[in-house]
């Protein structure tokens, strides 16, 4: 903020900042002690350890009360440090403002700017080693970075659908197409992974519309054989009901439904997602195998 001074005489109507218009009237420059030199250096040393200590014991997993011991007691000393430091780096100024008369400004403007106050030389080593204890402290925060666990990975992104896993029954046993009767619906999941819940799939034959866009017709079979992911895109609930008068797919938690002859968009209810379709198609033995995992993101969306 700036503000003219009107007592100011020949300046009046000068704008100036919101510290060029008070002046020093008295300062005591701190004297050289060696004293806080060691204060400060003490502390420096005492937040120096605790910087190494401090990830050092988050690594090897020790107990809070070490890592987070070390943490505090160093940010204290840091604190202690620097304001020791900054102490002794200044001098203690009293300034005033003009205010009354023009002479008693013309006066006050022959002293000290505030803005002219120099910090007092003192050695540069304590200052150097007070930049660099605070940066080691900087440094070990990152150790935050390694305790937040192992790097992401895409495993919420797959499923156990692998090229030429076949699809089988809870009981392990493979399917072929002519096991899935006009109007039938069956739960499978690939060879070797049965019961695993994000791999669960919906295999419907649908008899009285065919398939058509949205639906990827490279992976339906006999032309009217889908499958889709069991898992409802909207809370992750099983996808466990089939009307086949309108070839619908329900899911019975909050009653989104999902058209099986049109990629399985939603029709109704609070998801808004498809369920993913599963690429399929029929082995040389005539069972039914997948042709890889899904393509689009199985359940709820995240991320």
């Amino acid at each position: 903020m700036s503000e003219a001074d009107p007592g100011a005489g020949a300046g009046a109507g000068r704008t100036t900042d919101a510290h060029s218009d008070l002046y020093v009237v008295g300062q005591e420059v701190p004297p050289p002690s060696d004293v806080n030199d060691t204060l400060v250096v003490g502390a420096l040393v005492v937040a120096g350890v605790c910087a190494i200590v401090f990830p050092v014991a988050l690594f090897l997993g020790l107990p809070l009360v070490v890592y987070g011991g070390g943490l505090a007691v160093g940010l204290l000393a840091l604190a202690v440090a620097v304001r020791r430091y900054f102490i002794a780096a200044y001098p203690e100024i009293n300034a005033v403002q003009p205010r009354e008369s023009a002479a008693a400004s013309e006066d006050l403007r022959a002293s000290t700017p505030v803005s002219d106050v120099r910090r007092v030389a003192r050695r540069s080593l304590l200052g150097r080693a007070l930049v660099g204890v605070a940066g080691l402290f900087g440094l070990s925060t990152l150790s935050f970075v390694a305790s937040l666990g192992p790097k992401p990975s895409d495993e919420l992104a797959r499923t156990s659908w692998r090229p030429g896993a076949r699809l089988v029954t809870g009981e392990g046993s493979p399917l072929r197409p002519a096991d899935v009767g006009i109007g039938g619906v069956a739960t499978v999941w690939p060879e070797g992974a049965v019961l695993v819940e994000d791999s669960a799939v919906l295999l419907v034959r649908l008899s009285n519309r065919r398939p058509r866009p949205p639906t990827n017709l490279d992976w339906v079979v006999d032309e009217t054989l889908v499958a889709y992911s069991k898992i409802c895109t909207h809370a992750g609930c099983p996808v466990g009901l089939f009307r086949e008068q309108d070839s619908v797919l329900f899911c019975p938690c909050h009653q989104s439904t999902f058209d099986a002859a049109r990629g399985a968009i939603p029709t109704f209810g609070p998801t808004a997602r498809a369920l993913p379709q599963l690429p399929m198609d029929v082995d040389d033995a005539g069972f039914l195998v997948a042709l890889g995992d899904f393509t689009e993101q199985v359940g709820p969306a995240y991320g």
